[in-house]
Order: C-alpha cells, then structure tokens, then sequence
C-alpha cells in the first residue's frame, strides 16, 4: 500500500517519484482501470433536491450553526450537501455536479460561506482526464461550469474576498510541460497569473496579494511566490500542505520513499528556514498523513501504524486515534476550533487501512456522516 486516499486532500498522490505524463497520471488520477474512453458531459445548471428553480436552497433557511459542507458519490454524481457539526445525522442537500464515474471530485469553500469551488472530471481520456471548475452556489443550490480544461484532483485556492479562486491548467510546449496558474472570477473571466515549467503547481494560499504555491520539479518541492522560490521544502514529493492562519509557515507531508515510515510530518517557516523534528511523526514504526492547523496555532497531524501496535506519536490528529481501532487523517478544524474533520480509517496502517469514513471530532466524541466521504471545508452562518 503506497498511498492512502482520504477525502479532498488526498488529491491523489502516490508515494513514489513519477515523471512525464505517465507520471502525472499516477500522481492525480485514480479508478481508472478497465475505462477506455471518457466523453464529455454536457453541462447547464444543475439544482439539487429541494433546490427548486435555484432560487434558494434548504441550506438557505437552516439555522444558525457551524457546518461542514460535504460530498457523496452516486456513480456519475456528486451529491453536495451540509450537516451541523453538532448534528452530524441531520444532512442538507444542496447541489448535484456530475462526473466521470471513477473520478474524485475536489474542492474548497469560500471565506464568507457562499460559494465551493470544485474541480470535477467531465471529459477528456484516461491519460489525459479533463476537469471542469464548478461553481455551487449554497444559498441557491445551483452548480454551474465556469470553466473547462482544467488540472483533476486539485484543490481550488480562493481568493479573499471570495470574488474568484486559483486553479491551475497543464498544456504541452514540445517536449516541456507547461502549468498554467489562473485566476478565475464567479463570472468565469479568466487572468493568467503566471506560467511554469513543473510537474506540478498546487496553490496553498496568500502572502502580500502573492499566490503561495508548492511547484514539484527536478529539485523535488519548493514553496513559491507567484513562481518565485521562498524555501526549499524537500528533494521529493511533498503533499497534504496546510498553511498557517497567520501566513507564517506551511505544514506538509514529506513523502519517504525506500523508509519505513514512507510519510513524515514537516512545517517550514516562511523566512526560509525548514524545520520538521519537533512535529516528524516517525517514533514508534508510526508515519503521518494529513496536517490540519488547530485553535493553538500549531498543527495535527494523523498518524499512521506500519504495523498494529505502533504507539501514538506527539501531535496526532486525536487523543484515541490509535488506541481505539484505526486511525485518522485530519482535514481541517472549525473556524472556531472546537470540531475537527477527518477521514477516520478503521484497519491498522498501510498494509491493511481498512474502510475509510467521514468523521467530525468534536468535544472528546466523534460522530460519522454516513455515507459521506468528500468534505470541502465549513461555513459559520
């Protein structure tokens, strides 16, 4: 077991090295076996159950609350919906998006609460998946196509006044591969910000009104500004990057190869100094997936048994998450700390993860969304 998959922050990575197109396919796409070919779906406005004309949804007239907005999958469908941290049986639906059947849809929900933007795969070929950016709009229950051809798997940065998002598009120019990083505002207008060479670029957040992005090359991973180097992160892989509220230092996964752990827990500090002993969760046979930055200003992690019995390391996504059967990959905490998501796994490590599920922690208690497995962030109204 090289990998495990866990909700919109598994973006489908694998933990060894991969180049060319080949290698992006191994990094970003999964379910593809037996699939010849993909067509296009045919995209309009798209209103969930209870969403009427799209003029206002359920979620519109729910009470006051935390919420964690959530995805299920039937088939070639992404159902949308909400549930109440403290309710978590009491689920909202909001939208439909459909997708290729097979393919993960992946998102992220605006600052203000209004909007998730998601990237979900509606055409292309197995070697070469294209995605669309949807717009769902959560007040309305809408889902709209704002634009095509975009990068599968990836995570959709917004901007702060919640007025367009960062995505990013891969094309080829001769022999190099090119990635695109645009800005794309809710009318679906369309600003190329910058272009690089990489095998990757994964938007991660803001500093001065400069996009912070991870680019995977030939060195391994760099944080960027705009694609200007910040710090160097790791000779190989990175992934799961979680960037701190006050902009300060990034939390990731540094991918091991060949190692016992295989993952490692790492937090850099954005005046280009790399720190990760004090939060490496490797002690014990343990790894760590997953970073998600909790009401202290310091970052969870999951941790991850190779075998049964490994002991719990310092900073894991929860008190029980090994002592109780299983373990858990943190997704991200409420905006007022007090619940947490994660996909909680109920076997004993890589070697047999077991089932994945939906949790949210909250209070010393954990309940599932049942059968929920995406989550794309929380909305306070």
């Amino acid at each position: 077991m090289t990998a495990i998959h866990h909700g919109n922050r598994w973006r489908s990575r694998q933990a060894q090295p991969a180049t060319g197109r080949l290698g992006r396919l191994i990094l970003f796409v999964t379910g593809l076996a037996g699939v010849l070919a993909v067509g296009p779906i045919a995209w309009g406005i798209v209103t969930g159950a209870g969403a009427g004309s799209g003029a206002a949804s359920a979620f519109a007239s729910a009470p006051p609350g935390t919420y964690a907005v959530v995805g299920r999958t039937e088939g070639s469908v992404d159902i949308i919906s909400v549930v109440r941290a403290d309710q978590p049986g009491n689920v909202i639906e909001v939208a439909r998006v459909p997708h290729i059947d097979g393919f993960a849809t992946t998102g992220s929900v605006d600052a203000r609460g209004r909007y998730v933007a998601l990237a979900a795969v509606d055409g292309g070929t197995p070697l070469a998946p294209a995605a669309s950016l949807v717009l769902v709009d959560l007040e309305r229950g809408t889902a709209e196509r704002l634009i095509a051809g975009i990068e599968p798997a990836q995570t959709p940065l917004w901007k702060a006044d919640s007025s367009g998002v960062v995505v990013t598009r891969a094309r080829q120019d001769g022999d190099r591969q090119l990635i695109d990083v645009l800005e794309v505002a809710l009318d679906g207008a369309v600003r190329l910000r910058w272009t690089q060479d990489a095998l990757g670029v994964y938007p991660v957040g803001w500093r001065d009104g400069r996009v912070l992005a991870v680019a995977i090359d030939a060195r391994g991973s760099t944080l960027q500004s705009e694609g200007q180097d910040v710090v160097h992160l790791a000779s190989g892989f990175t992934r799961d990057w979680a960037l701190s509220p006050d902009g300060k230092a990034l939390a990731f996964i540094e991918v091991l190869p060949g190692t016992e752990a295989g993952f490692a827990a790492r937090v850099a500090r954005l005046d280009g100094e790399a720190t990760g002993s004090a939060q490496a969760l490797t002690q014990g046979g343990a790894a760590a997936l997953g970073a998600a930055w909790g009401p202290s200003g310091t970052p969870a992690f999951g941790a991850v048994p190779r075998a049964s019995g490994a002991g719990a390391a310092a900073g894991d996504a929860s008190a029980q998450s090994l002592r109780a059967a299983g373990f858990d990959v943190p997704l991200a905490y409420s905006p007022d700390g007090d619940a947490l998501a994660v996909v909680h796994w109920d076997g004993t490590g890589f070697e047999a993860p077991g089932t994945p599920t939906l949790q949210l922690v909250r209070g010393g208690e954990r309940s599932e969304v049942p059968g929920y497995r995406g989550f794309y962030g929380w909305v306070r109204r």
